[in-house]
Order: structure tokens, then sequence, then C-alpha cells
């Protein structure tokens, strides 16, 4: 299993938003986590297409555009415009026929398709997408706020992800976004999961190289000593 980490920019320092590109590139980052709010499915409002189109002009770092709004079918074609490489809608967010749809759009426009789980829906949500998409996101807080801390009770949810996926996606990937860090990341990486959104703990860290270093270390080791033994 490749770990992934991707730090997430909503973290990251506006005014100087190239430079903390190149320091995530500098650091080792495998994804770039852009968080697209829309003030409807979470209260709070991040930032647009405009702003991923620049991002997609001066790094080759994939974009990861986890879409938090309440109608994400409507934004595909501007979302491959923009240059975003995996698209996550959430499972609630609209009806399953729509999620479906939309899942499908991303695929046809060149795009990663992935689906996320906020901390209320279960895990048996992915059940009807599971074959198609390329991505579970597993929500570790409330999506809307960067900051918060891990909620370790959503551990059994990516086991259960995890043991759905091998059964019918085992190439699947699982990632999980809120309250990562280099002790966190050692649950969730033992519980199954290899992509990590990593915020406050990447670029508001002292050395971000060495952050980002450490936290796929702990989750190369936790990963060999705890999941696959389980």
């Amino acid at each position: 299993m490749k770990i992934r980490i991707a730090p997430s920019l909503l973290a990251a320092d506006f005014t100087h938003l190239a430079d903390e590109i190149r320091r995530a590139e500098a650091a080792g980052a495998d994804l770039l986590h852009c968080d697209v709010m829309d003030g409807v499915y979470v209260p709070n409002i991040s930032f647009g297409f405009p702003v991923i189109r620049q991002i997609a002009k001066i790094t080759a770092l994939p974009l990861d555009v986890h879409m938090m709004t309440s109608c994400p079918g409507k934004y595909i074609n501007v979302l491959a415009e923009s240059g975003a490489s995996i698209v996550t809608v959430h499972s609630d967010a609209v009806e399953p026929e729509e999620v479906a749809r939309t899942l499908a759009a991303i695929r046809e426009a060149g795009m990663i398709p992935a689906l996320a789980l906020r901390p209320g829906c279960p895990a048996e949500d992915i059940l009807p997408y599971a074959a198609d998409v390329g991505m579970i996101l597993v929500m570790t807080v409330e999506p809307g706020f960067g900051g918060q801390s891990f909620m370790a009770d959503m551990m059994p949810k990516v086991r259960r992800v995890r043991a759905l996926l091998d059964e019918i996606n085992p190439a699947c990937a699982i990632e999980v976004d809120g309250g990562i860090g280099d002790k966190t990341v050692r649950e969730a990486a033992c519980a199954g999961a290899d992509t990590f959104v990593v915020g406050t703990a990447s670029f508001r860290a002292p050395d971000m190289g060495e952050a980002v270093s450490l936290i796929r270390e702990s989750a190369e080791a936790a990963y060999r000593a705890g999941w696959q033994n389980t």
C-alpha cells in the first residue's frame, strides 16, 4: 500500500499561496487538498474555481478537490477545466440517484470520482457506489471547519469501509480528513486508511518537510504493524 499525504490548503497562508504550494511540494506532498465550501451544505465559505485554476497553473501535484456543496453536479465541467484530478462529493448532499449521476459525470470528465462520509453517515452508504469510485473519504471531524480534533470513534467506520471495499473494489483508496498528525495518523493507518489530509500539522508546523516525513513514517509503520496483521 502506498501512503499518500495531502496537505490541506485551508490551513495555508493565502497571502503567500504560491510560496505555500512550493513548501508543500518541497515537503514531499503527494496531493494538494482543496476544500470548496458553499455556505449551504456547510456553514462556511472557502474558495472556488478561479483559485483552483490558478493553483493548477503553478503545481504538478494532483488536486484533490473536496466539494462540501449542496449541488456538486453543477460544477463538473468547470472542475475539469480548472485542473482538478480527484473530485469528492458527499453521500448525503443530494438524493442517491443524483450522487450516482455526479460520480459518473466526474469519471466521464476525466477525473477520479470519490465519495465522502461525514461522521453521521454509516459505512454502508458507500455500497451503491463502491464499484465506481477511486476513493472513499471518511471524515474524522465534522465538515466545514479547520483545526478540529480527531474523532477516534470514526476508526471502526474506516475498518468497515475497508472490509466492504476489499469485497467490491480492493484498489479503491481510503482517505481520512480531520485532526491528522503524527499520532492520530497511526490509528487511521491501522484501520486501513492510506491517504491522509493534513492541515494544521503540515502548513503550520515549524518545519513542514520534517512534519510530513514524520506523518508518512508513522503511517507506514502503523500500517505494517497493525492493519496488515488484524
